[in-house]
């Protein structure tokens, strides 16, 4: 179910851009972070923290590389997602926060570390 909606937001993407997003659980966010690159975004809260799921995709083609990120996040704790891209270009990066009562993702590039 999880790649069935991973593929239809991918699909939809189209000219998303890339910017800084709240979003609450289970409510997908796509981010544009190259011309080829996007990225997915969603969570569910649980008591031990927000289960966050970053799923990228690198290409245009039904052959593109799809990569999956899960991590769990108490409240006030952040983690990166570093995507690579071509040689001597700077990996996209978005950063994700638990804020709380929703989830933060920072514009990709825009954060230097997470905490």
């Amino acid at each position: 179910m999880r790649t069935l909606f991973a593929a239809a937001a991918f699909a939809v993407a189209g000219a998303v851009a890339a910017q800084a997003a709240d979003i609450a659980a289970m409510t997908g966010h796509m981010t544009k972070l190259g011309a080829d690159c996007s990225a997915l975004v969603y969570y569910t809260a649980a008591p031990d923290g927000f289960h966050v799921v970053v799923t990228t995709q690198q290409g245009r083609t039904s052959r593109a590389a799809v990569e999956r990120f899960e991590t769990v996040l108490a409240a006030g704790q952040s983690a990166a997602v570093s995507i690579p891209r071509t040689a001597g270009e700077a990996p996209a990066r978005i950063v994700l926060s638990n804020a709380g009562d929703h989830l933060h993702i920072a514009k990709p590039n825009s954060a230097v570390s997470a905490r």
